[in-house]
């Protein structure tokens, strides 16, 4: 005789609704996304630690603890470091277009008198400028380490907002001597731009002077503008 089994029946597997995924929750929470000070506060961290120790040796991590943020919120304000970085030198763009654009008025007068120490006043102006405050001294100190860094984002960085500003003076110098070459101003630039540099970012004038003198002091901005003068006229004479 022949017999059968019972099989149990078959039971849906409620696998697949265990798998359904739970909406993915923001990792910044709402009330720091609606405080648009922390924006603010996390670029005023940023420039001030890349100035201080330099790009390499800051993190995000670092400039979010000194800004008083979560980690999270730089991501979602700026993306990535590098990005970040650029943000900063972006933020200080109308000093750039403000020496663009005076050094190109300048240009279009063509050839005269005092027009290379017109020039020069027009280019350094605006840096010296922003010394004085904790914001600007940050800002001057960076830009020098900046040019100084080797690596590809300052590269990156200092070809992006920088070269136009060089260009500008260039054509400008051009014009305002004619019979220079053009690789003799080139390097007139470089020795100029040094000097600009030092001038208000290197604060061992301050120890080397026993405090008389100050990096960046607005009353030395005359002097600075006929040293850089008569470098260019001499290398061009």
């Amino acid at each position: 005789m022949e017999t059968t089994k019972k099989t149990a029946p078959v039971r849906r597997s409620a696998a697949p609704a265990a798998r359904r995924k739970a909406p993915r929750r923001s990792p910044v929470a709402p009330e720091e996304i609606q405080r648009p000070d922390r924006r603010q506060d996390i670029l005023d961290s940023a420039e001030f630690l890349f100035a201080e120790r330099g790009y390499a040796a800051v993190s995000v991590r670092d400039i979010a603890a000194r800004a008083g943020v979560p980690v999270a919120l730089v991501s979602y304000y700026f993306g990535r470091k590098p990005e970040l970085l650029a943000t900063v030198f972006a933020h200080r763009q109308a000093n750039l277009d403000e020496r663009i654009s005076r050094i190109r008025e300048i240009g279009a007068r063509g050839p005269g008198p005092g027009r290379v120490e017109e020039i020069v006043a027009a280019w350094a102006e605006p840096v010296v400028r922003l010394t004085g405050s904790a914001s600007g001294d940050s800002f001057s100190l960076l830009v020098a380490r900046t040019a100084w860094d080797p690596g590809p984002e300052a590269t990156e960085i200092i070809g992006r907002f920088y070269d136009p500003l060089v260009h500008a003076f260039l054509e400008a110098m051009s014009v305002a001597l004619p019979d220079c070459p053009a690789d003799k101003l080139l390097w007139a630039y470089e020795y100029a731009v040094g000097a600009l540099l030092m001038y208000v970012a290197d604060k061992r004038i301050e120890r080397l002077s026993n405090g008389r003198a100050t990096a960046g002091d607005p009353a030395r901005f005359d002097d600075f503008v006929r040293f850089v003068t008569a470098g260019l006229t001499a290398m061009c004479r």
